[in-house]
């Protein structure tokens, strides 16, 4: 993997957790950050886990619309254009 380097300002005390985590986990402060933003906005061929899904605003919007129709996926012509089958 080709890395770039790159310049962010932190808050003093989002630094000393960030320091910390990093020093619980073992790892380097760049390689928590590069997981976290793959976290956050998702790495290349990586699938998003249920836990995580919960918080994307697209899936929460799944449901709002209830209209009681069980059989849409076989029947969807009739139920959005009207067109018996």
């Amino acid at each position: 993997m080709t890395y770039v380097t790159t310049s962010i300002r932190l808050g003093a005390e989002a630094y000393r957790r960030l320091r910390l985590k990093a020093a619980e986990q073992r790892k380097s402060l760049s390689q928590l950050i590069r997981e976290a933003v793959d976290v956050a906005y998702g790495a290349p061929g990586r699938r998003t886990t249920r836990r995580e899904a919960r918080h994307d605003p697209f899936v929460r919007i799944i449901g709002v619309c209830r209209t009681g129709v069980r059989d849409g996926a076989l029947h969807h012509d009739r139920d959005i254009y009207g067109v018996k089958s």
